[in-house]
């Protein structure tokens, strides 16, 4: 929820290793948009990520060479490197293996630099439902946004997907809370279009959605979300091994079982992320597209791996 602009610059008596251009970003030009990213902190979660969380990080995200928050949380600004010519995925075309298991790579870096990191509770712009209030909020949005969605998306979904999209609302709280173990910070929207590619590899952007969750999080909301899935059912289970592969080799050990039901598991986060984003987006012929690619294929994801099983009977 913001735009963004290239800067191209000229000096005088600069180094020889200024940059020549810079990406801003700031608020969105739409007042409801700009409106909801400051009630729900979008834009202080931002600006506090790359403040102080992108140093620690050993996922790849642009420099930072200003981040600026207004007292109110509903003014922003960042100047990062430009990181041309990389540029963001096509969500609506799905992405290829090579570029999915470059995603992944970030993914487990990401993971592995907070994984059990029990100071992530402390900072108040990371969600996290079981320190806050188990839930309840997010429980709320969803029972209050659920039907609305299904008014403007059901027409491309079949009964059973309606029907396990009611039943993951209905368990909201069990899923945002059941995880027992070590949790890590997830970026939370982990999806192509937030993910600039490059020959060299990947960088991610658009941070207003950190969150405390599983080391599978993010991995699962991408395969499920930005694949074709036709092609995630093919792929999945190799690259989630190879997922687990690039976990172990940043220090973090998962079973084999313990990775693939995380997985399972976390394919719901598409669920939520989905519904959420398109009640508080503004509707526009391309965003429509997205969402319903998303929502058919993150409901397709699940019943495919049977992800109910971790709901609630």
């Amino acid at each position: 929820m913001g735009d963004n602009a290239r800067f191209r610059l000229r000096y005088e008596g600069a180094p020889a290793d200024a940059p020549q251009t810079l990406v801003g970003k700031f608020p969105a030009t739409d007042e409801h948009a700009r409106a909801m990213a400051g009630a729900q902190g979008a834009y202080y979660n931002e600006v506090m990520f790359y403040r102080e969380l992108a140093p620690l990080t050993r996922m790849r995200t642009p420099r930072i060479y200003a981040a600026e928050l207004s007292e109110d949380g509903t003014r922003f600004l960042l100047l990062m490197e430009d990181m041309a010519p990389a540029e963001p995925g096509n969500q609506l075309v799905g992405e290829t293996r090579e570029r999915a298991r470059s995603a992944l790579d970030q993914a487990a870096r990401l993971a592995a630099s907070f994984y059990g990191d029990t100071t992530l509770a402390d900072r108040k712009y990371v969600m996290t439902p079981a320190r806050d209030d188990g839930g309840a909020f997010g429980q709320q949005l969803m029972e209050q946004s659920w039907p609305g969605f299904v008014d403007r998306f059901g027409h491309g979904l079949s009964q059973e997907a309606i029907a396990f999209g009611e039943r993951y609302v209905r368990g909201h709280c069990h899923f945002v809370t059941r995880l027992q173990g070590p949790k890590t910070l997830v970026h939370g929207d982990f999806r192509s279009e937030n993910i600039l590619f490059a020959e060299g590899g990947a960088v991610t952007v658009d941070w207003q959605t950190l969150g405390e969750s599983s080391v599978l999080a993010d991995a699962a909301y991408f395969l499920g979300g930005s694949l074709e899935s036709a092609e995630r059912s093919a792929w999945e289970q190799s690259l989630i091994e190879d997922y687990r592969r690039m976990l172990a080799e940043q220090g973090v050990e998962l079973s084999a079982r313990d990775c693939w039901d995380q997985y399972r598991e976390y394919a719901m986060h598409g669920i939520l992320i989905t519904v959420l984003g398109a009640s508080f987006s503004t509707p526009d012929e391309r965003g429509e597209r997205m969402f319903m690619a998303m929502i058919q294929r993150h409901l397709q994801h699940c019943i495919d791996l049977d992800a109910g099983e971790f709901l609630p009977r």
